[in-house]
C-alpha cells in the first residue's frame, strides 16, 4: 500500500529532492566577474511542502537573484571606470556633444589643445559650452549635417580658437550615437592638434613652388601661372608681355662681396620690382640673379619695352646694404604673346634670346626678341660648342706685339695676343670668342694655356741668346678670381723656367674694384713672386687713384680709345696727359697702346711718354717673326 507521500506525488518526474540550482560566480579567461550558474525555473512544490521550506526556497532563490545582480553592477562599474580612464587618458582630445551643439564632456587632452588647465575649466569657459565657439562660424553644422545624413564625418582639418587667442589646427572625427529608429541622440568624437604638421606640409608645398630666400614663386610655379596667363589672353585675344630681367655681374658681386650681402641684394631687388609692377603683374626668381616678370593687358612691343625701362629706372637707385652702397646695372629682355610664342616654354627661351642680346649691348638695356636674334645666338653657341674642342685639337695660337722705346728704338717687352683658326671659320676674332668663352667658363683653361705658352716660348727665345724682354698677358676676371691663381702663376713659371720678372699680367680697373681685400691679397702673393701688374686700359673705367696707391701696380696702360684722336681732340689730349702725370707722380710706369701715327707718337714724345705699343712699329706678328725683331733690338716705323 502506497503512502500518502506517494500518492501526493505529481506525475512530472520530478522528485522532492529537486532544487533551484545555485546562482554562483566565477570568472572568465579575462578574469572578470560573470554569472556561470543556470537556475532552474521555479517548480510548483507539492502542497504537502511545508511552508517554512518554500520560504526557505525562496529566500534562496532572492540571495543568489541579488548575488547576481550585485556582481553585474560591479562589471558594469569596472567597465564605466575603464572607459572613464581611456577617455580622459587619451593621447586624442575626445568630447561628447549633445543633438543641440553643447559640449556634454570633454577629455583632458581636448582640453589642453585649446589651452585649458581641466575639462571642467573647458566646459565652464567655453560661451553656452558650445562646441562652435572652439571652431569658425559655420564649421560644425557643416559636419553635423553630413554625420546626421548617414555618414561619419572623418580627416576634418579646420583652425581652432584657443583660449589664449592662439590659432591652432586640428583633425576631427566626428559620429552620431543613435537609438533603435536610427535618430540621433547625441554626437561623440575624436580631436587631434596637427598644427606642426600642418606647418611641416606649408613649408614643403612653400618649398616646391617659391624662392626661399625672396619669397618670389619660384620657375616651377612661374610657368603654370604663365600658362594660366596665356589661356586667359588667348581666350579674349589680349597680348602679355614676358620681361627676364638679370642683375649684371651678380656673380662678380656675390663672390666679392660675400653671400650674405648677395643674400640682401636679391631681396631687395625682388621688392623693388613687386612696388614697381604691382600686385596685378606675375613676378618669379628663376635662378641666379635673374628674374622673371608677366605683364597682362600689354598694347604692343613698345608699351612693353617703355614698362621694363620703367622698371629699370626704379631698380637703377643705390642699393644700401650691409653699410656699403652699391650701384647695380639690370638688362632687360622681353617676348610678346602670341607674336614670339603661342606657349610659355617658347616664350621663356626667347625673352632668354632678347636678354643676351640685351647684355651686349651695355648695362640698362631692355631687348625685346626677333629672329635676327635668334641666329646670332646659334652662331654664338656654334663658338661656345667649337671652343670646347680647340684646345684639344690645338687650334689656339699666339701672336707677339711689341712695346717700344720711342727714344731709344728699343724693344722693351712683347705682348702676348690669342688667335683662333676655326676649320671651318677661319680666323676668329678675338672679339667675337672671348666674350663666349668667359660666359662658358672656358676661358680659364683657355687662359692657363695662354700663360704657359706665353712664358714657354719667351724662356725659349732667351735660351737662345735673343734678347731677354717680358711678356705681358692679359687676365680675366673669371681666370684671376680663381681658386689659388697665385699657385698657378707659381707652378706655370716653374714648369717654364722663366724668371717671374719676365712676365706682366694685365689686369682691368673693375676687376680691381670688385671686392679690394681679396684682390689686394692676391696682388701681394704676385708682386711677393716678382710678377709685374699692369692695369690695361687706364681710363675707361672707375680711374679711383686711392686703389693705385693700394695696389702698387707697376705700368699703366693708356686705352687706346684716348690715343686714336689725342692729336685732333683737346678732350683726349687732356686726358692722355692727365694719366701720365699722374703715373710720374705716383712712380709708376706709362705705356700709350693703339700708337698708329706719327702726330701720335709726337704727342706723346712732347709728354715723355716714351713706352708705345701700336701699329706704327708693328702689327701683331707670328713667333717665327718675332725672333728676327729681338735679333735686330731697336724697331723702326712700319
Amino acid at each position: 500500500m502506497l503512502s500518502d507521500r506517494s500518492v501526493m506525488r505529481p506525475q512530472t518526474g520530478v522528485g522532492p529532492e529537486t532544487e533551484i540550482e545555485p546562482i554562483t560566480s566565477t570568472k572568465d579567461e579575462a578574469g572578470e566577474h560573470c554569472v556561470a550558474a543556470r537556475p532552474r525555473l521555479f517548480r510548483e512544490r507539492r502542497r504537502t511542502h511545508s511552508l517554512e521550506t518554500s520560504r526557505h526556497e525562496v529566500l534562496d532563490s532572492v540571495d543568489q537573484l541579488l548575488i547576481h545582480h550585485e556582481i553585474a553592477i560591479a562589471n558594469l562599474t569596472a567597465e564605466e571606470g575603464r572607459y572613464r580612464t581611456l577617455f580622459q587618458e587619451a593621447l586624442v582630445g575626445m568630447f561628447q556633444m549633445s543633438f543641440s551643439g553643447r559640449l556634454l564632456s570633454v577629455n583632458r587632452m581636448m582640453a589642453r589643445i585649446y589651452g585649458y588647465d581641466s575639462p571642467e575649466q573647458l566646459l565652464a569657459e567655453t560661451v553656452d559650452s558650445r562646441l562652435e565657439s572652439l571652431f569658425d562660424s559655420g564649421q560644425l553644422w557643416e559636419w553635423r549635417r553630413s554625420v546626421e545624413a548617414g555618414n561619419v564625418a572623418v580627416g576634418i582639418e579646420a583652425e581652432a580658437r584657443c583660449r589664449d587667442g592662439e590659432r591652432k589646427w586640428v583633425r576631427l572625427n566626428m559620429c552620431g550615437v543613435r537609438d533603435d529608429d536610427s535618430k540621433v541622440l547625441y554626437f561623440e568624437g575624436t580631436l587631434e592638434d596637427v598644427t606642426d604638421r600642418k606647418h611641416a606640409m606649408d613649408q614643403l608645398r612653400f618649398l616646391a613652388y617659391y624662392d626661399a630666400l625672396t619669397e618670389l614663386p619660384n620657375q616651377t610655379l612661374f610657368r603654370m601661372q604663365l600658362s594660366e596667363l596665356i589661356e586667359s589672353a588667348r581666350s579674349r585675344k589680349g597680348t602679355i608681355a614676358l620681361l627676364v630681367l638679370d642683375l649684371a655681374r651678380f656673380k662678380i658681386i656675390n663672390d666679392a662681396l660675400g653671400h650674405a650681402f648677395g643674400d640682401r641684394l636679391l631681396q631687395q631687388t625682388a621688392e623693388r620690382i613687386r612696388r614697381s609692377v604691382g600686385k596685378e603683374c606675375v613676378v618669379a626668381r628663376i635662378g641666379g640673379g635673374e628674374f622673371a616678370i608677366a605683364l597682362g593687358n600689354m598694347k604692343d612691343s613698345p608699351d612693353a619695352v617703355t614698362t621694363a625701362h620703367e622698371v629699370v629706372g626704379k631698380l637703377a637707385s643705390e642699393f644700401y646694404i650691409m653699410g656699403e652702397s652699391l650701384n647695380v646695372s639690370f638688362n632687360f629682355g622681353i617676348s610678346i604673346f602670341p607674336d614670339h610664342g603661342a606657349e610659355g616654354e617658347s616664350l621663356l627661351q626667347n625673352a632668354d634670346v632678347a636678354l643676351y642680346s640685351a647684355k651686349e649691348d651695355g648695362p640698362n638695356k631692355a631687348r625685346v626678341f626677333s629672329e635676327e636674334m635668334n641666329a646670332q645666338i646659334t652662331s654664338q653657341l656654334a663658338l661656345a660648342n667649337g671652343l670646347r674642342i680647340a684646345l684639344d685639337r690645338g687650334e689656339f695660337f699666339l701672336v707677339y706685339q711689341p712695346q717700344v722705346n720711342i727714344q731709344t728704338g728699343n724693344i722693351t717687352g712683347l705682348e702676348a695676343l690669342l688667335r683662333w683658326q676655326h676649320p671651318q671659320l677661319g680666323l676668329v676674332p678675338p672679339a667675337q670668342f672671348i666674350g663666349v668663352a668667359e660666359r662658358s667658363g672656358l676661358i680659364v683653361p683657355i687662359g692657363d694655356w695662354v700663360l704657359r705658352t706665353a712664358c714657354a716660348q719667351v724662356k725659349e727665345w732667351q735660351d737662345a741668346g735673343l734678347v731677354a724682354v717680358p711678356v705681358a698677358v692679359n687676365v680675366s676676371a673669371i681666370q684671376f678670381r680663381q681658386q689659388g691663381f697665385a699657385e698657378v702663376i707659381r707652378r706655370i713659371l716653374d714648369e717654364t723656367g722663366l724668371a717671374p720678372k719676365y712676365l706682366e699680367l694685365e689686369l682691368t680697373e673693375s676687376l680691381l674694384l670688385t671686392n679690394a681685400d681679396v684682390m689686394f691679397s692676391i696682388l701681394q702673393e704676385l708682386r711677393d713672386m716678382e710678377v709685374k701688374l699692369a692695369i690695361d686700359d687706364f681710363g675707361t673705367g672707375y680711374s679711383s687713384l686711392s686703389y693705385l696707391r693700394q695696389f702698387q701696380v707697376n705700368r699703366l696702360k693708356i686705352d687706346r680709345s684716348f690715343v686714336r684722336d689725342v692729336a685732333i681732340n683737346p678732350d683726349d689730349a687732356a686726358i692722355a696727359t692727365a694719366i701720365i702725370n699722374m703715373a710720374k707722380a705716383l712712380n709708376l710706369e706709362v705705356l700709350a697702346e693703339g700708337v698708329e701715327t706719327v702726330e701720335q707718337l709726337n704727342f706723346f714724345r712732347a709728354q715723355h711718354c716714351y713706352e708705345v705699343q701700336g701699329f706704327y712699329f708693328s702689327k701683331p706678328v707670328a713667333v717665327s717673326q718675332v725672333a728676327g725683331q729681338l735679333r735686330s733690338i731697336t724697331m723702326k716705323p712700319a
